[in-house]
């Protein structure tokens, strides 16, 4: 039985990693301000994790075989945890972004594509690729047992953010769905299951130490292609509306789950290092998504947002839609 620590642990991918390190037998710990109830078997570490002392009053005389960190946004948060952590963890797997790979035209990505601080992404990849850079920093200077992975889009059961759930709203209600551009950005997915069994197969093993690590399926669609794999699994048709998002003068994250910017990459090395084969492709995937879905919830849940409907409104659609 191996001693883990999970920073995050109440959401999507930490109650994912959570709950298998759980079943396995391990003896877990979550660390969060609270705000939500950690997971059935887990033991609570109440903390903000910004603040530094209150960190170190729960992690006081505490060590771990592994640290999952799932929540870390911002250097500050690294930094501190790599301070009260260095020499109490034999494994520190911090969860990245794909978001910090700098644009390019040279696809797929992989773990030496240049990296920096996109604009595209905002704040959320610049603060991830700054705290790849605390840890590397940390390694070069103590050998600081370290992991990056770097998920492409991940989705699954337990997602808490819109984005099949989104499409499968549209296509439930016979919705448009606007699409930026032409449709033919190319994005690249992950189900949950298989990041989890990636972070499990990982842990410990001192070859991923001081190493990065690309995590999806492996395949790449366009964002049309998506949406219509997802009309396909529910069995409807798909209405489609491609729109060019400057425009709209919206942003497409406005009206789309994705931005309108192709993301996908080469999951190589993961494989030769760790015979780390997908579980799901993304067809089969997402219809086990649908499948733990309630198509009555979905179709009771829509609402069209405002900026649909102006966009809609302005190209000569008729909105009658709650």
């Amino acid at each position: 039985m191996a001693s883990c620590l999970v920073f995050g642990g109440t959401q999507f991918v930490g109650k994912a990693i959570t709950k298998r390190l759980i079943r396995e037998g391990h003896e877990v710990y979550v660390l969060n301000r609270g705000t939500i109830e950690a997971p059935q078997g887990s033991k609570a570490l109440i903390a903000d994790r910004n603040n530094i002392n209150e960190l170190s009053a729960v992690l006081y005389n505490k060590t771990f075989d592994y640290v999952y960190d799932i929540s870390a946004y911002t250097p500050e948060q690294t930094r501190n945890a790599i301070q009260l952590l260095k020499g109490k963890t034999k494994h520190f797997i911090h969860i990245s972004s794909a978001s910090v790979y700098l644009a390019t035209n040279d696809y797929p990505l992989d773990e030496t594509s240049k990296t920096g601080i996109n604009p595209i992404w905002g704040d959320y990849g610049a603060n991830k690729y700054l705290c790849e850079q605390e840890l590397m920093k940390e390694y070069n200077q103590s050998k600081f047992p370290y992991t990056i992975v770097r998920p492409f889009y991940i989705y699954g059961p337990g997602n808490n953010l819109d984005r099949e759930t989104y499409i499968f709203k549209r296509l439930l209600n016979n919705s448009p769905i606007i699409i930026p551009g032409k449709g033919e950005n190319v994005i690249q997915f992950g189900h949950i299951d298989d990041l989890v069994e990636t972070l499990i197969r990982i842990s410990g093993n001192s070859k991923s130490f001081g190493q990065i690590y690309n995590v999806g399926d492996g395949s790449s669609i366009s964002l049309e292609g998506w949406v219509k794999m997802c009309a396909r699994i529910i069995g409807v048709k798909s209405s489609i509306v491609l729109v060019d998002a400057k425009e709209t003068g919206y942003l497409s994250r406005k009206w789309f789950p994705f931005r309108d910017v192709s993301l996908y990459g080469s999951t190589e090395k993961l494989l030769n290092d760790f015979s780390a084969n997908q579980k799901y492709s993304l067809f089969e995937g997402l219809k086990q998504t649908f499948a733990h879905l309630s198509k009555e919830e979905l179709i009771d849940s829509y609402t069209m947002s405002n900026v649909e409907k102006d966009i809609l409104e302005r190209r000569g659609y008729s909105i009658n839609v709650r």
